[in-house]
């Protein structure tokens, strides 16, 4: 395991994660994902975004080696893209997400900045499942607020495991870029709502599912705030293996068959199947339906939790990101079951030239979008 003097090294001067969340003015969004890499650069001209620069870089077969054979697949195609693109600007932000980083809502004694930053590794260590020696800390202040007659801080904390952080480290700096931000994927996300939200919404928090290849991480921000954050393993892979097993093939059949064919939602559609003898599609819908009622159950609970914090909380709408986002019916699906109107993510639609990302790619930038807004994200 590193120590931390190797960390900081990595770092320059940042010390921790808490610094890293400031960076220079314009930075190259990065998301590595476990299929592939995204990339966005905006500009902001006159008031207005701009989407100069994007990427969507798969793994291929690289996408189940072994980590170091991945790692230098991930540089190797950072590299290429950074060059055939011709972008300059060599600070980036990246994102961290899955069951090495936990993300916990706590309130700590009423301190300031620089003595929470003193005394964080005790103050956390409570709340934080890791050796607290083998993490990197950050946090940010939501607001203040007494409690039983004591002042106090609500405060999001953050804890990545150390090997996480150096190993993203090393491959951003092993393709020649500078790391300037980590930021987690569910934050990343609250970037864009900031820019896409409705003023005229209605009433209720927004809740995110970004629908991942491994992971999917759910978060739920209420008046632009991120309030609850989860990652979880039911993904599209899930669905995949599913159709695999169901299918007795490979991972490439199920592949194309869960994009081609998707999951019924109209009863008169399965009829038709049915009359049609169409058993691809019934197999599909079957076995992506079962894991979508899995991944249904899980956001109840966590819809619970948020409800229980207070009785004026409401889920007003849903938002689907990630690869798997536009699964055919899939929005649908949701809407029915959870009986909230769900929508796919449009993360490039505030910005000029946003349109150039085919609409269905534009979902699996969520995160890349948002990070590339970190440019002018103040966390002071």
């Amino acid at each position: 395991m590193p120590k931390l003097e190797v960390v900081k090294e990595k770092l320059g001067a940042l010390k921790g994660l808490a610094e890293m969340f400031l960076g220079p003015k314009d930075v190259v969004g990065i998301d590595v994902g476990s299929y592939a890499v995204k990339v966005v650069l905006f500009k902001l001209e006159a008031g207005a975004y701009t989407l100069k620069a994007w990427g969507h870089l798969p793994l291929g077969a690289k996408a189940d080696a072994g980590p170091d054979e991945k790692k230098i697949a991930v540089i190797n195609l950072l590299r290429a893209f950074f060059i055939e693109k011709g972008v300059k600007v060599k600070e980036v932000s990246t994102a961290l997400s899955g069951n090495a980083v936990i993300v916990r809502y706590v309130k700590f004694p009423r301190l300031t900045k620089l003595e929470l930053l003193s005394t964080l590794a005790t103050e956390a260590e409570p709340f934080i499942p890791f050796d607290i020696n083998e993490v990197q800390l950050g946090f940010h202040i939501l607001s203040e607020i007494v409690e039983d007659g004591q002042k106090k801080m609500e405060t999001v904390l953050v804890a990545a495991k150390r090997e996480l952080v150096v190993s993203r480290l090393e491959i951003l700096q092993g393709a020649g870029l500078t790391p300037a931000i980590i930021d987690v994927d569910s934050f990343a996300l609250e970037n864009v709502h900031e820019r896409i939200r409705d003023a005229k919404e209605g009433p209720g928090a927004t809740l995110y599912l970004n629908i991942g290849h491994m992971v999917t991480n759910l978060s739920i921000v209420e008046n632009g705030v991120t309030r609850v954050v989860r990652d979880m393993f039911i993904s599209g892979n899930t669905m995949t293996k599913a159709i695999m097993k169901a299918f007795q093939c490979d991972a490439a059949k199920a592949e194309e068959l869960k994009h081609s064919r998707g999951v019924f939602v109209d009863p008169a559609e399965k009829e038709k199947a049915l009359a049609d003898g169409d058993r691809d599609g019934l197999g599909v819908s079957q076995a992506v339906g079962q894991v979508a009622r899995d991944l249904v159950a899980e956001v109840h609970r966590s819809v619970d939790f948020y409800l229980s914090q207070g009785p004026d909380r409401s889920i007003g709408r849903i938002m689907l990101a990630g690869g798997t986002a536009r699964l055919k019916n899939l929005d649908k699906h949701l809407a029915q079951e959870l009986k909230v109107p769900v929508s796919v993510l449009s993360p490039f639609s505030f910005a000029k030239g946003g349109e150039a990302v085919p609409e269905a790619l534009a979902p699996a930038f969520g995160v890349a979008a948002g990070l590339a807004l970190r440019q002018n994200r103040d966390w002071e």
